[in-house]
């Protein structure tokens, strides 16, 4: 019922909104378009049932169920985007590659991938210590258990090329845009960080992945690149990504 309702709400606003000039966003609401991708993401990681039993479990770990695990969610996000507002043209006349200074704007966004990455660890750690100090404990999930566990290539796959590109796409691409056109700058950054960080469903990393999400957000405001958002997600996740296999393999010991 609940996501026939959801489909529905968002047929009718595409053709309400479809009378729309160009300019502006004919598409649906973002919170519905966001609810159906996670419930699309859920039903494509159903697939991968014991997959999770195992990553919670410590049992065997499939590779195609890794990988299915891991990019369930960004499946979701591409799918009904792709549906919802690229098929109808809800963004037309949206350009997400600048048509001039491509390979400095990927730069910029590999270059900020350091300093963002220390300036959410910093926040993490804060975020961890008053959490705990209020009696939070931070749990371990799967995606924790597919770092230690997974094998690297389906890793480094998920983070460094999948999530960059699907989250960018939906977040940066999408509902920046959308909500740009229609409530202005401010409400684009800030909003598309907030549901940005909301997706990661993690309490503990609420506030430095928003503070991320200002940052690709600012970002594509000032490039309208989203080559160079990508660039940055990569990047950031590549460093918690390369520490994590260091750790893993004990060439690393990271702090607890």
């Amino acid at each position: 019922m609940l996501i026939v309702g959801l489909v529905m709400n968002a047929v009718r606003a595409i053709i309400v909104r479809g009378a729309l000039t160009p300019e502006r966003y004919r598409g649906p609401a973002i919170f519905v378009v966001l609810a159906l991708a996670v419930i699309v993401g859920t039903i494509v990681s159903l697939g991968a049932g014991d997959t999770v039993v195992a990553l919670m479990d410590d049992g065997p770990l499939s590779v195609g169920g890794t990988l299915l695990v891991l990019t369930a969610t960004q499946i979701g996000l591409l799918a009904v985007a792709g549906g919802l507002v690229v098929a109808p043209r809800a963004l037309a006349g949206l350009r997400l590659v600048p048509p001039s200074g491509l390979l400095r704007s990927i730069g910029l966004g590999l270059g900020l991938a350091v300093p963002a990455w220390v300036a959410a660890t910093v926040l993490a750690y804060v975020t961890s210590l008053l959490l705990q100090a209020v009696g939070f404990h931070e749990a371990t999930g799967p995606i924790d258990s597919a770092l230690n566990r997974a094998d690297p290539t389906v890793i480094l796959v998920s983070f460094l090329f999948v999530a960059p590109v699907a989250e960018e796409y939906f977040f940066r691409g999408v509902v920046y845009n959308a909500w740009e056109r229609e409530r202005g700058a401010t409400v684009a950054i800030f909003g598309s960080a907030a549901l940005f960080a909301a997706i990661h469903t993690s309490l503990f990393s609420l506030v430095p992945i928003f503070v991320l999400g200002v940052v690709l957000a600012v970002l594509f405001q000032r490039t309208r690149s989203l080559p160079a958002t990508m660039a940055l997600h990569a990047g950031f996740n590549a460093i918690s990504v390369v520490l994590a296999l260091l750790a893993r393999q004990g060439i690393l010991t990271l702090p607890t």
